[in-house]
């Protein structure tokens, strides 16, 4: 279980779920894999659909059981739960009974994994469930978590959606930069509110590891991988101190 993104979930989808920048990417070096796909961190499935609606087995990970029901309905919705499994587990406690072709962590999901040990627990743990050869994808945002860290203290606002009955759903985000650490701690008010209505909010405080290239590179090296490329975002552009992503696709050796 999950407590924070227990609470996200509700909000989750409205502000991610038309998300498809990264898609292409996954599905291509699915292309090129074959074999099963493993995602850890899957939330409600968003990569997972996509996957699974071009013909791939996947298995989705996640210790939010709230995220997980949100990827079991629009699996179901959309007619491919078949190829799907969904388990619910702390991925640092990773204990599956299959290995995988790729594995993938999309969309900064890794960041939310903050102490050194368990970044070393979560990636021994992939190891140990892919074939050798098989591709390990870990994508973390790199321009954004760097800007935030520039704002302690500032209310930043994500964005308001409005939900097909006409209520409205707003995201503010403060950050504010550990003193001790390299992370963020990240203080989420999820506001639900109709025209002229009363407000509910829902306040999650979240915590994002400010990773490094070369951290993240002897980090991966550790746990039995080697790093193929680093790209700089989803279109799979050169990697920068500036760039919007920090994508590292490795090879289990």
């Amino acid at each position: 279980m999950n407590p924070e993104y227990d609470l996200i979930a509700p909000f989750y989808d409205i502000e991610h779920a038309h998300f498809d920048e990264d898609l292409d990417m996954y599905n291509n070096f699915a292309e090129l894999c074959g074999g099963k796909i493993l995602e850890l961190a899957c939330g409600s499935g968003r990569v997972m659909l996509s996957l699974a609606e071009q013909g791939y087995e996947v298995t989705g990970v996640d210790n939010s059981s709230q995220m997980l029901e949100l990827a079991r309905e629009a699996l179901q919705e959309a007619s491919v739960a078949a190829r799907c499994t969904l388990v619910e587990q702390d991925i640092t406690q990773l204990q599956l009974s299959q290995k995988f072709r790729m594995a993938i962590i999309a969309l900064g999901s890794f960041a939310h994994i903050t102490t050194r040990k368990d970044q070393q627990k979560v990636l021994a743990a992939v190891r140990a469930h892919m074939s050798t050869g098989g591709t390990f994808i870990v994508d973390i945002s790199n321009a954004d978590a760097r800007y935030m860290e520039e704002l302690t203290g500032q209310v930043l606002h994500q964005g308001t959606w409005q939900d097909e009955d006409g209520t409205y759903f707003t995201h503010f985000v403060s950050p504010a930069s550990a003193t001790r650490t390299h992370q963020l701690e990240l203080t989420h008010f999820y506001d639900r509110h109709s025209q002229g209505g009363t407000v509910q909010r829902t306040v999650v405080n979240t915590h994002l590891y400010l990773f490094e290239r070369s951290e993240m590179e002897l980090l991966l090296e550790q746990a039995g991988f080697v790093v193929k490329d680093v790209y700089g975002d989803h279109e799979l552009g050169t990697f920068h101190l500036e760039s919007p992503r920090m994508i590292f696709v490795a090879e289990a050796r």
